[in-house]
């Protein structure tokens, strides 16, 4: 639980500080962001390796609450209590960091999410939630 709690701060604070290190301003056209990225490569580079560390620690989480949903659905009734409340919590904090973060900028934090809810889902071993049936 720990280690979830600490993807979630690791997401959370990679996603700030990309959208700190890789400004955009709407609207940019290509010739404008190619200046910026040869002028300030330094700024690209952190707010790619940023960008990087944060949408991999944000599509862990969806893989994770993803598997747990799944598993919800198929053992509804002998579901816990505390692993309910986790999950619906887990969801929850998700969901506001990225709310936050699109307070923040939008379109940044809106491609943060995409990256992440496709890693998220290609990540996922159908075989270890049982819907693959061998």
């Amino acid at each position: 639980m720990f280690i979830i709690l600490l993807k979630l701060v690791t997401g959370f604070i990679g996603g700030i500080l990309y959208i700190k290190f890789f400004p955009v301003s709407i609207p940019m056209g290509i010739s404008d962001m190619i200046v910026i990225f040869v002028l300030e490569p330094a700024g690209f580079v952190l707010g790619m390796t940023f960008f990087l560390i944060s949408f991999i620690s944000n599509a862990e989480i969806i893989r994770m609450i993803i598997e747990w949903a799944a598993g919800v659905f198929k053992n509804f009734k002998s579901l816990k209590e505390s692993n309910a409340l986790f999950g619906t919590v887990l969801i929850l904090l998700l969901m506001g960091c990225f709310f936050t973060l699109l307070v923040l900028s939008p379109w940044e934090a809106f491609a943060l999410f995409c990256f992440s809810a496709i890693y998220g889902i290609i990540s996922l071993d159908f075989k270890k939630i049982n819907f693959a049936g061998d």
